[in-house]
């Protein structure tokens, strides 16, 4: 996985091929939530090497407990509250 800066929280996206076709909204939606909830000094959003789940883009996961493909606007904010918010 990526090398984090020294934060609480560590959201992780996919860097392959495939991933970084359809990650950008979403990354997006996760920034500003971050930003929104006055927490850029607690959570980190870093890339990864490509996790070989390339079926499944795009790939997140959150502080290395849960991994998630397919992952829409919808699914970012619903893995944000269950995480980090």
């Amino acid at each position: 996985m990526g090398k984090a800066k020294k934060s609480e929280k560590v959201i992780y996206f996919c860097d392959g091929k495939k991933c970084c076709k359809y990650n950008k909204e979403i990354k997006d939606c996760l920034k500003d939530l971050v930003k929104d909830n006055g927490l850029k000094e607690k959570v980190a959003i870093e890339k990864m090497k490509c996790q070989g789940m390339c079926k499944q883009a795009p790939v997140l996961c959150i502080h290395k407990n849960e991994c998630v493909g397919k992952v829409s606007t919808k699914d970012a904010k619903k893995l944000f509250e269950k995480h980090i918010a």
